[in-house]
């Protein structure tokens, strides 16, 4: 079979872009399409090594090498733990689909398929690779219109949160578990991460999470929200914002914020709210 390098990278550029596409959604990491296609032009590229002749150790580091490039350009800036996540989901799910050709190739000897070292190649027209282009795209155009992503339970929000002269920004998502409100107001609370909010959080706020006492008399005032999971049970302490807004609209909330010590997930958001606790939703 003759390997035409064009053809081997557009359809190796076709096959990281549905890679990184399922990563995104089983991480539920933020990128935007183009991204996703600038990772899979660097995957594609890099894949032209694979056609050099090489043991078979080398071709799994030079594997291993081009997912990291491919996770890195799509996903990148975020942090290194997010990062080694998506790269090692990326190179699981190229082993599956690398094994899943192999077994076609195996058993049903397919004239115009090989896998070449960490890359698959198809022996299809310009043409034809553009058919199936626009197919992919209906495809996808097609999903999108039927299964919404706005319409998930578990989107993402932006989150602005205005305090003592303070301006920060946050990725909130949209939780149904949260039943938390405040006792006296029944108002609903949006649970943030306390470094995320960093000096929009009253001193007195902070000041709990270290030693877990309320000061006598706080320059903000200050409210204790009993949570309690499966995990661990105990007390959150919330306050009331100058104001708060969420989503693209930007719509004034009124709830309460509270501070949680710990990370709420490893990168993709930093506070959670329900949804169904705001009449603006």
């Amino acid at each position: 079979m003759v390997v035409y390098a064009d053809v081997f990278v557009i359809v190796n550029l076709y096959i990281d872009f549905f890679l990184l596409w399922c990563v995104r959604g089983f991480l539920r990491l933020r990128a935007k399409g183009w991204r996703l296609v600038a990772g899979s032009l660097c995957g594609a590229l890099c894949a032209l090594l694979s056609l050099l002749p090489m043991p078979g150790w080398a071709s799994l580091l030079l594997g291993g090498g081009v997912a990291f490039v491919t996770a890195a350009g799509a996903f990148s800036p975020v942090k290194w733990q997010q990062l080694l996540r998506a790269w090692l989901c990326l190179w699981l799910f190229s082993f599956l689909l690398g094994g899943f050709f192999l077994f076609l190739i195996r058993f049903f000897a397919p004239k115009n398929m090989a896998v070449l070292g960490s890359a698959v190649y198809f022996d299809l027209s310009l043409p034809l690779l553009f058919f199936f282009t626009c197919l992919a795209y209906g495809v996808f155009w097609v999903f999108g219109r039927l299964f919404p992503r706005e319409a998930s339970p578990l989107r993402l929000c932006p989150l602005q949160v205005e305090n003592r002269g303070v301006t920060v920004s946050l990725t909130a998502r949209a939780d149904t578990g949260n039943d938390l409100r405040e006792p006296f107001s029944g108002l609903p609370v949006i649970v943030c991460e306390a470094q995320a909010l960093g000096k929009a959080a009253p001193d007195a706020a902070l000041d709990f999470l270290l030693t877990g006492t309320v000061p006598p008399q706080p320059a903000q005032k200050l409210r204790l929200i009993p949570f309690s999971t499966l995990g661990a049970e105990g007390l959150l302490p919330a306050f009331r914002a100058d104001k708060v807004t969420l989503g693209k609209e930007q719509k004034p909330l009124a709830c309460y914020l509270a501070l949680c010590p710990r990370p709420l997930s490893s990168g993709q958001f930093t506070a959670l709210f329900n949804p169904h606790a705001f009449e603006e939703f």
